[in-house]
């Protein structure tokens, strides 16, 4: 493990080869990991290149742990009333929005909240089931607005913005309990 001093932050990382065809940056257990293709021989230019995106990643990453500290885990219904509630709030922003969903399913999820696919079906992580209300609307309204806009372009964006101005505050509460429920359960 390596160190790297940028600005006031003191930053853990790491150096990996692997089998890829462009370096990348990414944060995991909030220690930078390089990925660089096998034989690539410059990998301190290539931070150097990103300090400025490595700097933002990191304080954000210090925000959401910090932030996590004030969180709890808490399960505040069984199972069946926690499909129920996002089936409820499923029906009525599909009304509000003028989508239609096909299918909703729920499944324990490693990487994400939810997902919405091209043939209109929507998968809810059940770990949602420790999330605020506000919250899991949230979720809900995102992915149904994938069903007007697939990709999160500038107008997906924007659409979210319309009913949630302060979105940026509620994926920082995502981010704060998505790192409780990696701590938890991974």
């Amino acid at each position: 493990m390596m160190q790297l001093r940028i600005r006031d932050a003191v930053i853990d990382y790491d150096i990996v080869h692997r089998p890829v065809k462009y370096a990348r940056l990414e944060f995991k257990d909030g220690m930078l990991r390089v990925i660089v293709p096998k034989g690539y021989g410059n990998a301190a230019a290539f931070i150097e290149k990103n300090t400025d995106w490595i700097y933002d990643k990191h304080l954000h990453l210090q925000r959401v742990i910090a932030l996590a500290g004030e969180k709890r885990l808490e399960k505040k219904l069984a199972e069946p009333h926690f499909h129920s509630l996002v089936e409820s709030i499923v029906q009525r922003l599909q009304r509000e929005l003028e989508v239609e969903v096909r299918d909703l399913t729920f499944r324990k999820m490693k990487r994400k909240w939810a997902s919405c696919s091209s043939n209109k079906k929507l998968v809810f992580n059940r770990h949602m089931i420790y999330l605020p209300d506000n919250l899991i609307e949230y979720i809900v309204y995102h992915e149904l607005l994938h069903l007007i806009e697939f990709k999160h372009n500038k107008r997906f964006w924007g659409l979210v913005e319309n009913k949630y101005p302060q979105r940026q505050k509620y994926d920082l509460e995502l981010a704060a309990y998505w790192h409780l429920i990696k701590k938890t359960f991974y």
